[in-house]
């Protein structure tokens, strides 16, 4: 059976770093997608995206639920892909 989001942050909120790699694994392709289009540059979206999961892992602890793990992670992306398209 595959985990939800849900089940996978609770358990990466509890130490547990594969279930958090799980969750990129599911996500790297969808938020470089959303990266590339708003900066419209292959490595600066890469770069963008890995900055994603970086700030999503560190942030983790004070994620609350409220939203959808999807939808925290896309507000990451896309505040990172529109300062790095403002910083040119």
């Amino acid at each position: 059976m595959v985990a939800t989001d849900e089940e996978l942050v609770a358990r990466s909120m509890d130490g547990d770093v594969d279930s958090f790699n799980q969750l990129v694994l599911r996500w790297e392709r969808p938020i470089y997608a959303l990266a590339y289009r708003v900066i419209g540059r292959d490595e600066d979206a890469r770069d963008v995206a890995q900055e994603t999961f970086l700030r999503a892992f560190r942030a983790l602890p004070g994620f609350k639920g409220q939203a959808k793990f999807s939808s925290w992670l896309y507000r990451i992306a896309h505040r990172r892909g529109r300062h790095e398209a403002a910083a040119g």
